[in-house]
């Protein structure tokens, strides 16, 4: 008689299949709200021009196009993961867990910078009459609360199902041929998600003129597009190459870092926020909306920016580990002697 043991047919995990479906569905949820925020971005933009022709428009389509891609890449993003989730595939997991570490890290920041800066943008709008005092602070704590809710309890919610190690084990159970996020750690992959995005969002600064602060410069045009261009292809190589463990990338990513640091502290002592946006020929109400907040919070500003490169060089140098682990045997074996 053949006889199966009933509990070796079970897999010693709890299977989160469920979970993963509906987790799923809400990342596809997501992804069709950023999609449905481009026809009416749209048509906020044309019906603005339409029903206040005596003043000029908030934003044109050249100021509207990079959200317009932006809400587009997102989506598309957002959607993708959903269905991979649905499916239960183990690059899903790991790109779902990595995205909303970064997701909630940044959130927080986001949310810290936003709770100290908009109560006074919204009492400026309630003073100067663009609108009413009480209705500037309902806004106020509707967008607080919004923004509560979507930077850090959504991301938040993600990080602890997709970190969990029931849905690490349903997901590999579920797609048991290994992914390519299986050759790359998960700290260093979402370092080259970073980078990747970044060498993308380069291809913005073309809507804007190329301006890029370049060690106390402003440069624009074909000398801002060779900057930048440069910059892009530099993240690319980082990108790819982080992702491969390759420890000369790791190298290149901390000095690009530093770089950077160095350029904007310099630009910066010679020219304003406010210089930089002028010069990307931003529309003349929104910089007259933003000089107050700039004029009372620009030390602040300094301030995060210094906490966030600390962070960034303090999560590079703990990478550092797993770039160094990769290298060849017989490199360590030389380096440590006989």
């Amino acid at each position: 008689m053949d006889v199966t043991d009933p509990i070796a047919q079970v897999p010693a995990f709890k299977d989160r299949k469920a979970g993963l479906v509906l987790f799923g569905v809400l990342h596809i949820g997501l992804g069709g709200l950023c999609a449905l925020m481009v026809p009416l971005m749209i048509v906020g933009m044309v019906a603005s021009k339409t029903f206040n022709s005596n003043t000029p428009p908030p934003m044109d389509m050249r100021m509207l196009a990079p959200s317009l891609i932006f809400y587009v890449a997102i989506a598309t993003w957002f959607i993708w993961m959903g269905i991979g989730s649905i499916l239960a595939r183990r690059w899903a997991r790991a790109l779902l867990l990595v995205s909303s570490w970064i997701w909630l890290l940044c959130g927080i920041g986001g949310l810290l910078m936003v709770w100290l800066i908009l109560p006074d943008m919204y009492a400026q709008m309630g003073s100067s009459g663009q609108m009413p005092t009480r209705l500037a602070t309902v806004f106020l704590y509707i967008t607080l609360a919004f923004m509560t809710v979507f930077y850090v309890f959504i991301p938040a919610t993600l990080v602890l199902f997709y970190g969990s190690k029931h849905v690490r084990a349903t997901c590999e159970f579920r797609n048991p041929r290994p992914s390519w996020t299986d050759a790359c750690p998960l700290p260093v992959l979402a370092l080259s998600l970073l980078f990747t995005f970044w060498a993308c969002s380069m291809g913005f600064m073309g809507f804007y003129g190329w301006v890029f602060p370049f060690f106390g410069f402003l440069l624009s045009g074909p000398a801002g597009a060779a900057v930048a261009l440069a910059t892009a292809v530099a993240l690319a190589y980082i990108a790819w190459g982080t992702y491969r463990l390759d420890v000369r990338a790791w190298s290149c990513a901390g000095g690009l870092i530093v770089c950077w640091t160095l350029s904007a502290s310099i630009t910066f002592s010679r020219f304003s926020l406010m210089d930089l946006y002028a010069k990307m020929k931003f529309p003349e109400q929104q910089l007259e909306l933003m000089k107050p907040v700039w004029n009372s919070h620009g030390q602040l500003f300094a301030l995060f920016f210094a906490v966030w490169i600390a962070g960034l060089l303090g999560y590079l140098a703990y990478t550092r580990k797993f770039c160094l682990s990769n290298r060849a045997p017989s490199t360590s074996n030389a380096a440590n002697g006989p």
